[in-house]
């Protein structure tokens, strides 16, 4: 019995020791799976920082072949690939994938600008919505010390064609052109036209002509606008009904705007636009530039004293005035201060143009207004810190010497 107990007891010591070693096992190996795990997590947060940061460097990448591609016109359309990557296709299916890639795998010109699909009422409902936007507040009012003085804005002329618009008198602009779709998707955003902004900082009423079911001819042709003669006939016919074609006298810059900046032919970028006004400079009368002429000023006078002396000391309230004179040749440049007058603007004018002060009005295109109070200052008549204003004969008076 004592050596039964005495086997007994080894055993248990022996199992208590085994039982240790395997709890120090244990514990090794759990400290082993939270270091595993605290490097797998590192390695994780660091791998999709990585991840983040490619990301971001392709979108840029992106961003820039997107700009790169609109400077010249092109838009980047993609392609399907589901139609590559099958592998077990039949003969019929492989007919179909040449004709495929034979239609749209290699680029042609138009290609690139997708004419889109145009949802006619919802445009013109979008029109109609900005054009009630604006008539609800149609009188505005004009800063002026005499009091408001009421404008009507003049409608903005816009006609819809199946292919395109026509806003003014011209020129027609289809669908497929880049401004043209831009424009178009301000209006269906609910927003003005941000290419008119300029014209009508505060928005402007449309006249829309729906035009939907007739297609503009693009490249329409003029009849000849001369006389002609018929063969064996010894005398000149003259046409029984003479046609007057308001948009056969084209200026030199409306016939450049039509023509694209640049072409890509063959991976090289040619430009269109330069050597078509070279040569239009060397045979046809050219507009002459206009002339701007810098006015010396009370105003400019002191601001070159202040920037000679103290050029760290803070800049007064001025006033820039781009004048245009009657014949539009000349523009005359003349910083003001805030609170000189009219009269001082006008007899400034009538120095540098060696003229009579009363010969000529001073009057701003839009909003429509004519200054002739003397008295009012510049700041009152909203004409700081820069306007632009436009010379013309006043009524009775004599024109001005040349």
């Amino acid at each position: 019995m004592t050596m039964k107990v005495r086997d007994l007891e080894r055993q248990v010591k022996a199992q208590t020791d085994e039982m240790l070693s395997k709890d120090r096992k244990i514990r090794a190996l759990e400290k082993m799976v939270e270091t595993l795990q605290e490097n797998e997590g590192q390695a994780s947060l660091q791998r999709q920082e990585e991840l983040e940061t490619m990301c971001m460097k392709l979108q840029r990448q992106v961003r820039e072949m997107e700009r790169f591609l609109g400077d010249y016109g092109l838009r980047w359309v993609g392609e399907p690939t589901d139609q590559e990557d099958s592998e077990d296709s039949t003969g019929s299916e492989d007919d179909d994938k040449r004709d495929w890639m034979k239609a749209n795998k290699f680029w042609k010109p138009g290609d690139s600008l997708v004419p889109p699909e145009v949802d006619f009422d919802r445009l013109l409902a979008s029109l109609k919505d900005l054009s009630e936007l604006v008539v609800d507040d149609d009188t505005q009012e004009t800063p002026v010390p005499c009091g408001a003085q009421p404008y009507v804005l003049e409608p903005i002329p816009l006609k819809l064609y199946r292919n395109g618009i026509m806003m003014f008198d011209g020129p027609f602009r289809p669908f497929h052109d880049p401004a043209t779709q831009r424009c178009l998707r301000d209006i269906l955003d609910g927003f003005f036209p941000s290419e008119l902004q300029r014209l009508y900082p505060d928005g402007g009423p449309f006249k829309v002509s729906d035009l939907r079911n007739q297609v503009y001819p693009e490249n329409r042709l003029d009849p000849f606008p001369g006389e002609g003669r018929v063969v064996g006939w010894q005398r000149i016919r003259k046409p029984s009904v003479t046609m007057e074609h308001p948009g056969s006298k084209m200026t030199a810059e409306k016939f450049l705007s039509r023509l694209p900046k640049y072409v890509i032919r063959q991976g090289e970028v040619i430009d269109i636009r330069g050597p078509i006004r070279d040569t239009l400079k060397s045979c046809c009368p050219w507009p002459v530039p206009v002339q701007e002429i810098v006015v010396e000023t009370p105003a400019l006078t002191a601001e070159r004293k202040r920037i000679q002396e103290s050029p760290e000391s803070p800049a007064p309230r001025l006033s820039m005035l781009r004048v245009k004179s009657e014949d539009g040749e000349q523009a005359f440049l003349l910083l003001m201060r805030s609170e000189d007058t009219v009269g001082d603007v006008r007899d400034l004018l009538a120095q540098a143009r060696a003229v009579d002060a009363n010969t000529f009005e001073i009057f701003r295109p839009f909003p429509p207004t004519v200054y002739e109070d003397d008295a009012l200052t510049l700041q009152a008549a909203g004409l700081v810190p820069n306007a632009v204003l436009l010379l013309r004969a006043r009524r009775g008076a004599l024109p001005p010497a040349p």
